[in-house]
């Protein structure tokens, strides 16, 4: 990492965990982020759908999760410790919903530091959509990027839905 994306990206991060704190990881706004997620054609064709454990102010994802199940799919959560293995193989998943401090509707994200979701996302199959979910202040008109970060094929806030950045057949 060059040292100036690498100030540039710590920055970042400080400016938008301090938004994220500002908001309610478990109120009205987190129901209609999942609710929006719910609707993606992806998340409701996916038999296995891997979907983060909430930490630091990220939207409570135990509702959706419980949904999931009650369709008879296949929930695959990672650890949140950074250098977790992944729980399954990066082609398992049908839809991969990926949390982040802030994503560019264009689908960069930023997430903690750790590179965790950029490594398992670059082994997915092509059919696999990764949903960046936030709330819609932490959608940004840029983020500091470099060769190995992976973007996400959609962002969904409590807002609503963001066009699809790689067409899928989802």
């Amino acid at each position: 990492m060059s040292e100036q994306i690498g100030d540039r990206k710590r920055l970042r991060r400080g400016e938008l965990q301090a938004v994220r704190a500002n908001a309610d990881p478990t109120g009205e706004r987190t129901d209609r982020l999942w609710s929006h997620v719910r609707a993606v054609p992806a998340v409701r064709k996916a038999s296995v759908i891997m979907v983060f454990d909430a930490v630091g102010g990220e939207p409570e994802a135990d509702r959706f999760i419980a949904w999931c199940r009650s369709l008879g799919k296949t929930v695959v959560v990672p650890a949140p410790e950074r250098d977790a293995e992944f729980p399954v193989a990066p082609d398992v998943p049908d839809a991969v919903v990926v949390p982040g401090l802030g994503f560019t509707a264009d689908g960069a994200r930023l997430g903690r530091g750790g590179g965790w979701y950029d490594r398992f996302l670059a082994g997915r199959r092509l059919e696999c959509v990764a949903i960046g979910v936030c709330f819609a202040e932490q959608v940004v008109d840029e983020l500091p990027e470099e060769p190995h970060d992976i973007r996400v094929d959609m962002v969904v806030t409590d807002m609503g839905r963001g066009g699809a950045v790689r067409q899928t057949s989802a």
